[in-house]
């Protein structure tokens, strides 16, 4: 007995699809069916099968592309997108629970009309948000600054390496490659911000030796990570409220004479030239925001005294200044990675009142007029490193 078999007209039917979207899915690999001898599509029962699932996957918002990935279950990365874009929907899910809930405290406390743009404009408290240009502008920066940061970062095959707050994955995989044969954990509270790292990290060639777990630093130490013998910290701290507490939980974490690595900037060391009252202002809009989400984004400064104070042992700490001028890296730094960070901030910062648009939008000017001939711009970085005591004695807090 032949298997049952449908027109693209039966299941256009059936399934609620037009006909030309089959036949789109049809070129695009989703749903092929046979062809009979005249050229006319007949979709059999596997074929109905798949369309059930590609339905499935769609209706959670998947793209065509990645349901093509997870429905054929002989490539190896069909988990994996299943897994990235279940993340992502927890994530905005976690996100729509976080902003309903700072309306409903605006709206039942003084319900000013600034009180709400507040709390939609900073919902996630990272005052650089998640956009896909934070995530290049991220990837820019760790591939303008690696040489400055990094070049004294190595860790030895076979240890096990922490990355707290990995972000998109922009430092991790520079960890990666300046230390083969280690093994990294990179954790993150972002689901939307793991994904990414995942597919950076798994384009580098360095997916092997990184695992990934969503993960709070404030929820360390976490007997699943096993011993761990190094922590890195980049740009982290200066967006937590309270980054002491936090260099606690990592200290406990580790064994017993681990090390830890602490990059952090420190805007107050800004300068440039031509200097502009504009762009200075700009800036302060950012650091003003980064404030009030309750970060500091002069935190680099003073990074040492924050890690003797947490009780990490053989501190030092190495400043890292960018210098920009007409042989520096005008393009890579203060183009890509610093304006285009204060540019980031200009919707919050014009809701917030902080700035009006033309103001902020002349102050960016300014700021990319710095990258020109005769411009300078200078930053300094702080890189700072200790070591857990290698007592088991517990240290009060």
């Amino acid at each position: 007995m032949d298997e049952r078999t449908w027109t693209v007209g039966e299941l256009a039917a059936a399934s609620g699809l037009s006909v030309r979207v089959l036949r789109h899915w049809d070129e695009v690999g989703i749903v092929r069916p046979d062809r009979t001898t005249s050229g006319h599509r007949r979709y059999g029962g596997p074929d109905v099968t798949r369309l059930y699932r590609a339905l499935a996957l769609r209706r959670t918002g998947l793209g065509l592309e990645a349901i093509g990935t997870a429905l054929d279950e002989r490539t190896p990365d069909a988990t994996a997108v299943l897994q990235d874009h279940l993340e992502r929907l927890e994530t905005e899910i976690e996100r729509s629970v976080r902003l309903r809930d700072r309306l409903r405290a605006a709206l039942d406390g003084e319900g000013s009309v600034m009180s709400v743009i507040s709390a939609m404009t900073m919902v996630d408290g990272y005052v650089h948000g998640y956009r896909a240009e934070e995530g290049a502008r991220l990837a820019d920066q760790a591939d303008a600054l690696e040489d400055l940061l990094h070049h004294d970062t190595a860790f030895p095959a076979g240890s096990h390496i922490l990355e707290v707050g990995c972000g998109v994955g922009a430092q991790t995989a520079v960890i990666a490659r300046r230390s083969p044969g280690a093994r990294i954990t990179a954790i993150d509270v972002s689901a939307e911000s793991l994904a990414r790292a995942r597919r950076r990290v798994r384009s580098a060639g360095f997916a092997a030796g990184v695992t990934f777990r969503r993960l709070d630093v404030h929820d360390l130490p976490d007997a699943g990570l096993g011993p761990i013998d190094h922590v890195v910290v980049c740009f982290v701290l200066e967006h937590l409220s309270d980054p002491l507490a936090v260099l606690r939980t990592v200290r406990d974490a580790l064994r017993p004479g681990g090390t830890i690595t602490v990059i952090e900037g420190d805007h107050a060391s800004t300068e440039f030239t031509p200097d502009s009252a504009a762009a200075r202002a700009a800036v302060d809009c950012q650091v003003v925001l980064q404030r009030q989400a309750g970060g500091d984004p002069m935190i680099g400064g003073r990074l040492g005294a924050l890690l003797a104070e947490a009780g990490f042992a053989d501190v030092l700490t190495s400043p890292r200044e960018v210098r920009v001028d007409d042989a520096g890296p005008a393009e890579a730094f203060v183009l890509r990675t610093f304006t285009a960070m204060i540019a980031g901030v200009r919707e919050p910062a014009v809701a917030a009142g902080l700035a009006t648009p033309e103001a902020f939008d002349a102050g960016i000017a300014d700021l990319r007029r710095t990258a020109e001939p005769g411009g300078t711009f200078r930053y300094t970085f702080t890189r700072a490193a200790g070591s857990a005591p290698r007592t088991c004695q517990v240290l009060r807090r």
